[in-house]
């Protein structure tokens, strides 16, 4: 019997942030998809890695990012690519939540990050644990 369902924040509650990646790219004539590119290569010990174990800082993540994405074609800063996290809400997906937990337990589950990472996302401020 299902007691509980676990959701992903990111991707499933929000939009993906693949779009803004994409959009980001675009507008500074980056290569397409550097930004995934990067995040893949080496993918338990890149910069990405360690900034969601919170073993590097918001500085660390900034600059590491920036050489592992230069050795990739292009140079993009950690720093720049933070506030593409935050997705919209999807509404469908919110009142899904809102009619599971009536009857089950529910638990959300996102990426870590440090603390001066980035402040919570709005949509992530939005949804009421109620």
């Amino acid at each position: 019997m299902i007691e509980a369902v676990i959701w992903d924040f990111g991707g499933v509650l929000t939009t993906s942030p693949f779009a803004a990646f994409a959009r980001f790219e675009a507008a500074r004539g980056l290569p397409a998809d550097i930004i995934r590119r990067t995040n893949a290569a080496d993918h338990f010990e890149n910069a990405w890695a360690k900034f969601e174990r919170a073993e590097i800082d918001i500085e660390a993540f900034d600059q590491l990012f920036a050489a592992e994405s230069l050795l990739l074609g292009a140079e993009v800063r950690g720093r720049d690519v933070l506030p593409l996290l935050s997705g919209d809400l999807r509404p469908e997906m919110v009142e899904a939540l809102r009619r599971v937990k009536t009857r089950l337990k529910t638990g959300c589950i996102t990426n870590n990050l440090p603390a001066n990472a980035i402040a919570a996302p709005a949509a992530a401020r939005s949804i009421s644990p109620t």
